[in-house]
């Protein structure tokens, strides 16, 4: 972050602006030594808007975003487990790596720390004994603030004053999120997106 911070007050970088909605699928899961074997990941949806400042010769630029994330997993079999759902407000600060095809084709390439904050969770426990299921629903006892890096990819199309873009990422929690009978437990957020965007470009 300090790096990114540097980078972003050089003379050479923050040229142009551009700014837009982006939205997609995530499927996200857990991952630790604390995580049930047979654990399985969970589709949900990811969006929100990003900014990007880049530099005059359009190759380095500096993408911060606010995204409201789905989050979690499942581990049920013939229909009895349990799923644990968390919405977040995570904030990604990205340095992105842009490659000039010509004068409207722009592949990309991408990483960055994130950081998070849980908006709300869900903790559903379901049983099916003698042919009735049983379905709990709580809150789990998770943590209020979640941090981690991603790495991604992708590719901008420039269409006049503004493009589109279609990018991939893999997101990595290094925040142990859950606590159980008081004790933290070794259970991290892990997750695979691809969203669309639509930048608006605003000059210099």
């Amino acid at each position: 972050m300090a790096f990114i911070g540097l980078f972003f007050t050089s003379s050479t970088f923050a040229q142009t602006l551009s700014f837009g909605p982006k939205i997609g699928y995530t499927t996200t899961t857990l991952k630790g030594n604390d995580v049930p074997d047979g654990t399985d990941p969970l589709s949900g949806l990811v969006g929100g808007v990003f900014f990007k400042y880049a530099s005059e010769s359009n190759i380095v630029a500096f993408q911060p975003e606010i995204l409201y994330h789905q989050k979690g997993a499942v581990d049920m079999e013939d229909g009895d487990g349990i799923k644990l759902n968390v919405d977040y407000l995570e904030v990604p600060l990205l340095l992105k790596f842009q490659i000039p095809v010509g004068e409207t084709f722009f592949p990309h390439i991408y990483a960055g720390p994130y950081g998070a904050f849980e908006l709300d969770n869900n903790f559903t426990a379901q049983q099916t004994l003698f042919g009735i299921t049983f379905t709990s629903n709580d809150n789990a006892d998770v943590e209020d603030f979640d941090y981690g890096a991603i790495v991604g990819g992708g590719f901008d199309v420039q269409l006049e004053s503004f493009y589109l873009g279609l990018d991939a990422r893999y997101g990595i929690g290094m925040q142990k999120i859950l606590n159980y009978d008081g004790e933290r437990q070794d259970v991290k957020n892990r997750n695979f997106s691809l969203m669309l965007a639509l930048g608006v470009n605003l000059g210099e």
